[in-house]
């Protein structure tokens, strides 16, 4: 019987304790699509049907994930003359001689960055964007000869000049993944955005990306009703009930001595 009893107290503590812990619900609703382009999109989520009849929220937690869709249009700009060296002329074959020179251009080449803004209820959430990176490559034009004329000494020469274009490109572009995210605790704009169970998230985009992941919780508390908590007298009869007991058996065991 003691046993019997000390279960059901147990029992009934714990589940005191449950009921006062928070819990996380994953609420639903989703984009119409995971490409997103240059555009604004909106989705509807809801999750009071997943609460309790008496619940308090505590917060409300969001985490939305991009990446690049690696199809980035770049712009690519006229090549700019940046230096010129030239030799001076140098012996070619036994009757000619040649200058060498070297124009050298830089070519700019730059991609798009990709941004997402998120806010739901009209409250701006964060924004993020992908990371810029740098790289260049450099590529020569085979050598072209142009004559220069003849000239006489004690021999005739000819005389050429030989001329080829070093070409550096540097490409920018931004590139990798983002995630928005973080915690609404504000009881009153949390209030607000769950009156009616319909929390339109908004997501204004530029460029190209692909949403990966998204995540909106909500942290509540189960209220405990009167009703549900066992009252402090009852408790304290069962544990003096309890106490009785186990005097009982201890005088019990020592009149069978």
């Amino acid at each position: 019987m003691k046993k019997l009893i000390t279960t059901a107290l147990l029992t009934a503590l714990c589940t005191i304790s449950a009921a006062a812990l928070a819990t996380p619900i994953a609420m639903t609703g989703a984009f119409a699509s995971s490409d997103l382009a240059n555009n604004n999109y909106s989705a509807v989520f809801s999750g009071k049907s997943f609460l309790p009849a008496d619940y308090t929220v505590n917060s409300m937690s969001y985490s939305f994930s991009f990446r690049d869709d690696a199809s980035d249009t770049f712009t690519t700009s006229a090549p700019v003359l940046t230096n010129s060296t030239m030799t001076g002329w140098m012996p070619h074959t036994s009757i000619s001689y040649a200058q060498y020179q070297t124009n050298y251009e830089t070519v700019q080449r730059t991609g798009q960055q990709e941004s997402a803004a998120l806010s739901i209820g009209g409250v701006a959430l964060g924004t993020g964007s992908t990371t810029w990176s740098e790289s260049s490559t450099t590529s020569s034009s085979p050598l072209m000869a142009t004559y220069e004329g003849w000239s006489c000494y004690y021999a005739c020469y000819h005389f050429y000049t030989k001329s080829s274009t070093q070409t550096t490109t540097i490409t920018r572009d931004s590139t990798g993944a983002f995630t928005i995210s973080g915690i609404i605790s504000n009881g009153s704009i949390i209030d607000e955005l769950l009156r009616s169970d319909q929390l339109t998230l908004n997501l204004k985009v530029a460029g190209d990306l692909v949403l990966t992941n998204s995540q909106l919780l909500l942290d509540y508390t189960k209220v405990v009703t009167a009703a549900e908590v066992p009252e402090p007298s009852s408790i304290l009869l069962a544990l003096a009930g309890l106490a009785g007991l186990g005097a009982v058996r201890r005088r019990s065991k020592r009149a069978a001595v």
